[in-house]
């Protein structure tokens, strides 16, 4: 049964990640310039407050190393630039352009019309059943991080 529930996970990912695909055709050709992280890391810093790279690690869960190159690239795409506050000269921080406001409006419309379909879909099982399901995902997600967690300490 276990080999069973994986593959329908396996197979949930691989269409959603097909369906991103195709959402961000969907929603401009600006989109297909981006990595997956890429428009996450633009996400967050249209998001949070004085956005600089320990933030968006933490907000993403990602090593400070990883989000330093990721703004690299998306200051190469002119995405967003740097800024330093009045208040503090040696912090540096990050906010959008233009083409930077652009993905991040696109990338906030696929997200709401992807919701707002998955909104539909779920409205046809009852609470117990959803309920069940989200605790199921939840424990696994928890047993995949511990996964990783333990990875990334035998690395070191």
């Amino acid at each position: 049964m276990h080999n069973k529930i994986l593959n329908t996970l396996f197979n949930l990912f691989d269409i959603t990640n097909q369906l991103d695909v195709l959402y961000k055709e969907e929603f401009g050709d600006i989109l297909n310039d981006y990595t997956y992280t890429e428009m996450h890391t633009i996400d967050c810093i249209g998001k949070i407050e004085k956005p600089n790279v320990t933030k968006i690690a933490q907000y993403l869960n990602l090593t400070k190393a990883a989000i330093s190159k990721i703004i690299k690239k998306l200051i190469d795409k002119k995405s967003i630039e740097i800024y330093k506050s009045p208040d503090n000269k040696k912090e540096t921080y990050y906010r959008l352009t233009k083409i930077g406001q652009d993905v991040f409006s696109k990338h906030l419309a696929m997200h709401e019309t992807w919701c707002e379909k998955d909104k539909i879909f779920f409205k046809q099982f009852g609470k117990k059943d959803l309920d069940t399901t989200l605790e199921v995902l939840d424990k696994y997600t928890k047993s995949l991080q511990n996964r990783l967690e333990s990875i990334k300490e035998n690395l070191k």
